[in-house]
């Protein structure tokens, strides 16, 4: 149903070894490196009216727009994610929508060959990809678009950790 979940490989022998201390310290561990990594994450809110009933990734599309951005949703089929039918889903590269290809084009005009291989690469799986990804004069950024009572996922953080330093990201909270 929806998604399919992720399997994670893990040493069984080694984790059946610790002691109950040992394995609540590492737990302990990861959540404060993982607020630690959000606390890092460049934040924003907007506010809409209750009427409004539109995923929150939508309201962030236009508003982003409104500010002057390209905007692009983390979608295979007219969407960022396209870019990798020039890399390892070739056998799509006819499906490209002109929105694709004009994005494509923007994309190529800011980075090489061997950078947008490797965004296309960065984004392959849809897990911990930003909602948005955005271009605003030459340069390409991300953005997380989380509703007030939504939480941001480990996975997001893991990009922001891989990535952040070649494409800057950040969280968009929008409040009804």
């Amino acid at each position: 149903m929806g998604r399919n979940k992720k399997t994670v490989k893990f040493d069984t022998v080694k984790l059946s070894r610790l002691s109950l201390e040992e394995k609540l310290k590492i737990f302990s561990d990861y959540n404060e490196l993982f607020h630690y990594e959000l606390s890092k994450i460049p934040y924003s809110e907007i506010k809409i009216g209750k009427e409004i009933k539109l995923k929150a990734e939508l309201v962030a599309k236009k508003y982003y727009k409104d500010k002057g951005y390209n905007v692009y949703q983390s979608k295979v089929n007219d969407g960022y994610r396209s870019l990798g039918a020039l890399f390892y889903w070739l056998d799509h590269i006819s499906k490209l929508t002109s929105n694709d290809i004009e994005m494509i084009s923007k994309i190529s005009s800011i980075l090489n060959r061997e950078e947008m291989k490797e965004l296309a690469y960065a984004i392959k799986d849809k897990n911990g990809t930003p909602d948005l990804l955005l271009i605003k004069e030459n340069k390409l950024s991300f953005v997380e678009v989380k509703y007030n009572y939504e939480t941001i996922k480990p996975a997001t953080i893991e990009f922001y950790i891989k990535y952040n330093q070649k494409w800057p990201i950040s969280i968009l909270r929008v409040f009804k």
